[in-house]
């Protein structure tokens, strides 16, 4: 029996649908981005399918600096609903249940930072449990947006970077103390992505940036909370202001190579290369391997899906870790065949899978090689 595909390509096909009950009523849809990341509902399963794209995204993005694990005991719930009173509103209930309420008109801006305070507060869960001090502090909410935004993005970065050369860094102390609520500041949120870098940069393969964003979720004092973790660097307010000013006019003036590392490479190709697709319309998401995606190349939905694909790797294509450099020239071939003979297609993806392989025994190889330097 042909399979009816429901996929994240619902977005870009524009494939509008309602699933109506047997009282006609619309039955909402539940679409997961993955296994214990987001659960998204909705009447409208191309929003829903919308969210989901991007919470993946978001996801992929943020996983780096705040070390998301693969998954969470249970997913934010995403709930998207018509006329909320305001664009969206996180919250999280007893037994560690973290909800979204997203309204359906929200600006993507707003969609990535609902997913973004969600995320926080169910990371601040998993770490301290469902107590009444949980925060998500309002730098550290735009700094992850804004790292989210300019990661997926690289010009958006270098607009981040054109801008803030002409700005002086607004006050540590007001960065830190930047309450919810109020108008947009433009200038603290640049800052705070330079801060979360930082921040980063400066804990190197420590652990003072992983203790220093558990006690920011879990609603100690900011500034407590920095000297504590990051000790020895601050004898006094003065100093710990120098410290700062001086960090961000590095990070702004920073010019690193436009590559990718190999982790980095690895898990942008792989999620371009993996398909997420429901085998009927009451069965479970699947993964769908990229033979049989291109195998169905000719139906509208999964060709739009491929279009969308193609034109995201050429965006990173040229910032590929030399590894994984002939794994993503081969997968781009297999999404220009998506046109082509089904005899093609099937050797587009054959070859994608040889150099996909290659690439990974080459980031083995180094690893082991390295790790064994290290031991000697």
């Amino acid at each position: 029996m042909k399979r009816a595909l429901r996929a994240w390509a619902w977005l870009a096909a524009s494939a509008a649908t309602v699933i109506a009950g047997r009282g006609g009523e619309p039955v909402p849809v539940m679409v997961q981005s993955a296994p214990g990341q987001f659960e998204i509902s909705a009447v409208d399963s191309a929003a829903a399918h919308a969210v989901a794209v991007l919470a993946e995204d978001g996801w992929r993005r943020l996983a780096p600096p705040l070390e998301l694990p693969s998954s969470f005991a249970t997913p934010v719930y995403v709930r998207i609903i018509s006329s909320a009173p305001e664009p969206f509103a996180v919250t999280a209930e007893s037994g560690g249940v973290v909800s979204v309420r997203l309204d359906a008109q929200a600006q993507p801006a707003q969609v990535r930072r609902a997913l973004v305070q969600g995320l926080l507060l169910r990371l601040a869960v998993a770490h301290h449990g469902v107590n009444e001090r949980l925060a998500v502090p309002r730098w550290l909410e735009e700094a992850c947006a804004g790292w989210w935004r300019t990661r997926a993005d690289a010009a958006q970065l270098d607009a981040l970077k054109q801008a803030s050369e002409h700005e002086r860094p607004p006050l540590l102390s007001a960065v830190l103390g930047w309450a919810h609520g109020g108008g947009p500041r433009p200038d603290l949120s640049a800052a705070s992505v330079w801060l979360l870098t930082v921040l980063q940069t400066e804990s190197g393969r420590g652990r003072e940036w992983p203790a220093l964003l558990g006690r920011l979720l879990r609603g100690d004092d900011p500034e407590v909370a920095l000297g504590a973790c990051y000790p020895g660097r601050f004898a006094s307010p003065a100093e710990r202001e120098l410290w700062w000013q001086t960090c961000w006019h590095q990070a702004v003036r920073a010019r690193p190579l436009p590559a990718l590392s190999i982790a980095d490479s690895r898990v942008q190709l792989g999620a371009l290369a993996r398909f997420v697709f429901a085998a009927g319309a009451e069965e479970a998401d699947v993964v769908l391997p990229l033979p049989d995606v291109l195998a169905r190349a000719t139906e509208p939905i999964v060709a739009a899906e491929l279009a969308r694909r193609a034109g995201e790797l050429s965006r990173v294509l040229a910032t590929l870790h030399p590894f994984y450099r002939n794994a993503g020239l081969s997968l781009a071939e297999a999404f220009a065949a998506r046109t082509a003979a089904p005899g093609k297609r099937a050797a587009a993806a054959a070859t994608f899978a040889r150099d996909w392989g290659d690439a990974l025994l080459l980031e083995a190889a180094s690893k082991a090689a390295l790790d064994a330097a290290e031991k000697r």
